[in-house]
């Protein structure tokens, strides 16, 4: 029984299991709430219908892998996949995301979606997996799959001709990523890597939903912009999150093994000096 504790501290097989149900719920009824609020009149005037249609689907999805007894890998694929349909159609202008890219900008809605899908989750997996070599490849790679988001915002954090609001949005983008490097830290540290998913999470959708104050006016909609922020939320933290469990699913095995040879290595009493019996 020890042993099992201990694997399961060191390394779980399927970390966030109960919590993730929870947050796809909190996700559904944030949906929800947005779909309603598309129907009252929010959003790009044109998908309202459309996009509150698409959110109550989403909702239901998400409620139905929350609710039902799925399997840990299953429920990390269905959160993945409602996610990023998500994202497609508000690169497409649809759905709760469509103010998106209502001013025009794909490359860095794509760049920022990337970002936002990845970074966290390898964050998420750095923290859990602390001991795990791989974990910090994942965070390398998810670091280097942000760099064109960081470009684009180094671009618009230059541009002197740009809103003041837009390039301080910027300048905090570019902050949450850079936090991430804290993830680097020594071995059997967490490198804070949850409050910096959390950051990325929230912060880099605030962007979006300052450029109400930038770029809103009659042919946007009401709100569009802070209620497609809400819509980014909820898309990065369902797909962040499956794409976490799916990693820990690939790997999990893999990190529990090299833990406990690790605890075993170090729990170890150094062996004694061995004497010649010269003077």
């Amino acid at each position: 029984m020890a042993s099992e504790v201990l694997r399961e501290e060191l390394a779980p097989l399927q970390p966030a299991r109960g919590s993730c149900r929870l947050w796809l719920l909190l996700i559904a009824l944030a949906l929800t709430a947005l779909g309603l609020a598309m129907r009252f009149g929010v959003g790009v005037p044109a998908e309202r219908v459309q996009g509150a249609t698409i959110a109550f689907s989403a909702a239901g999805a998400l409620a139905a892998v929350a609710a039902l007894p799925f399997p840990y890998a299953l429920r990390a694929g269905v959160a993945v996949l409602v996610g990023l349909v998500l994202m497609v159609l508000g690169l497409q202008s649809g759905g709760p995301l469509g103010g998106l890219t209502v001013d025009g900008s794909l490359s860095r809605g794509i760049a920022r979606l990337v970002t936002l899908t990845t970074l966290p989750a390898a964050l998420m997996f750095r923290a859990r997996y602390t001991a795990f070599k791989r974990a910090r490849v994942v965070l390398a790679v998810a670091l280097g799959l942000a760099l064109p988001f960081v470009v684009l915002e180094t671009l618009l954090l230059a541009d002197s001709g740009a809103p003041l609001v837009a390039r301080a949005g910027a300048a905090l983008s570019i902050a949450f990523v850079a936090c991430s490097l804290f993830g680097f830290m020594g071995q059997g540290t967490t490198g804070w890597g949850a409050l910096w998913a959390a950051l990325v999470l929230g912060g880099i959708p605030l962007e979006v939903a300052l450029r109400h104050f930038t770029l809103a006016d009659a042919a946007t909609g009401h709100l569009t912009y802070p209620a497609t922020a809400v819509g980014l939320v909820c898309a990065a933290v369902a797909a962040s999150l499956g794409l976490f469990q799916l990693l820990a699913t690939f790997w999990a095995p893999e990190a529990r093994r090299l833990s406990l040879v690790g605890a075993r290595l170090s729990s170890e009493p150094p062996a004694p000096l061995s004497s010649n019996g010269s003077a």
